[in-house]
């Protein structure tokens, strides 16, 4: 008798753990599936040969940022080449 309450709670778990896994399992495909279709979908979207140029331009904020950091780059440059001048002019007069 204690072999067979043992054997019954032993099936109840496997039962239980059985009926678990299923819609689980139903659910991880379902989703596998739907997300490998919608990746196949976005990349072939993404791929479409006339679009490419049109995704790798360059927008018109961020051109606006790369001339204004350009023309920065500039004037700091030219700024350090004023200071330099100054530095070397003090340090050939200080002599």
């Amino acid at each position: 008798a204690p072999n067979r309450s043992l054997i019954e709670s032993y099936f109840n778990i496997v039962r239980k753990n059985f009926l678990d896994m299923v819609p689980k399992t139903i659910m991880y495909f379902l989703v596998n599936h739907s997300k490998d279709s919608i990746q196949n979908e976005l990349v072939s979207e993404l791929y479409k040969e006339n679009e490419i140029a049109d995704l790798l331009r360059e927008t018109d904020d961020v051109a606006q940022r790369r001339k204004t950091c350009a023309e920065m780059r500039g004037l700091l440059g030219r700024a350090l080449e004023i200071v330099n001048e100054v530095r070397d002019f003090n340090t050939y007069a200080a002599k």
